[in-house]
């Protein structure tokens, strides 16, 4: 029996098709296993999260002491589960106002969730491979793969020894969402926080992104925070940035 209760829980419906719930429940699971790990947090140590079902695209959203996880997913389609609940949890760990309302620099804060699908489906791989799923770890390979090569690598120009914000920054900072490009940094900097967890520390002090006016001021401010456990890591994701 888990010794930690559990912070966690599916509404379940019908809008959700036929999933197994045990099933679903333990993968949602382990994305806060997986996040509180590179905290250095207990598991299900935040905020209560009432996973229910949405038509259109998922969203995280702040009910009194609650926070609302809405996915658009259906059956047993277990990698969709984790790609889209990792990345309203982030934005549920980084725990802004969520009134979603625009700001130009709302980019980093997406970027950092999509960052969160990608960590965790990488982490999927050797969770089925050790839970009694193995036979799923090639589809969750397929999945991440799919995600890791898809055209926003191949359509921008990104580079590890930077130069190509200054190229992008005025398409970041225009109202509206550009997912192939969030995905394309993420892809970028993921081997950082695979090679360092520790990284993930981060959230802890994005906060409000809207606070924050320029790519340069939000730096400053999270390297200033950054403890010696990923300070090391950290500088070198700016210097991706730079």
């Amino acid at each position: 029996m888990d010794q930690f209760t559990p912070n966690i829980h599916i509404q379940e419906s019908e809008r959700f098709g036929t999933p197994d719930y045990t099933i679903i429940t333990a993968f949602l699971y382990m994305v806060d296993r997986n996040m509180m790990a590179a905290l250095e947090k207990a598991p299900f140590s935040t905020r209560e999260c009432i996973v229910l079902y949405r038509e259109k695209e998922p969203m995280c959203s702040l009910n009194g002491d609650y926070h609302l996880i809405f996915l658009a997913v259906k059956d047993n389609f277990w990698c969709q589960w984790v790609y889209q609940f990792a990345h309203e949890y982030c934005h549920h760990l980084i725990n802004g106002p969520l009134s979603g309302e625009w700001s130009k620099m709302l980019w980093f804060e997406e970027t950092i969730c999509e960052l969160s699908s990608l960590y965790n489906l990488h982490m999927m791989k050797s969770y089925c491979l050790n839970n009694g799923f193995a036979f799923y770890a090639a589809s969750v390979s397929d999945y991440l793969n799919n995600q890791l090569n898809n055209k926003g690598k191949r359509t921008f120009q990104l580079s590890e020894d930077g130069g190509w914000y200054e190229v992008y920054k005025e398409q970041l900072a225009a109202s509206g969402y550009r997912r192939d490009l969030y995905n394309a940094i993420a892809v970028l900097i993921l081997p950082l926080f695979l090679d360092n967890p520790h990284l993930w520390k981060l959230i802890m002090h994005i906060g409000d992104i809207r606070v924050w006016q320029s790519l340069e001021d939000l730096l400053n401010h999270l390297q200033l925070k950054a403890d010696d456990t990923y300070l090391e890591s950290f500088l070198k994701m700016r210097r991706v940035f730079n």
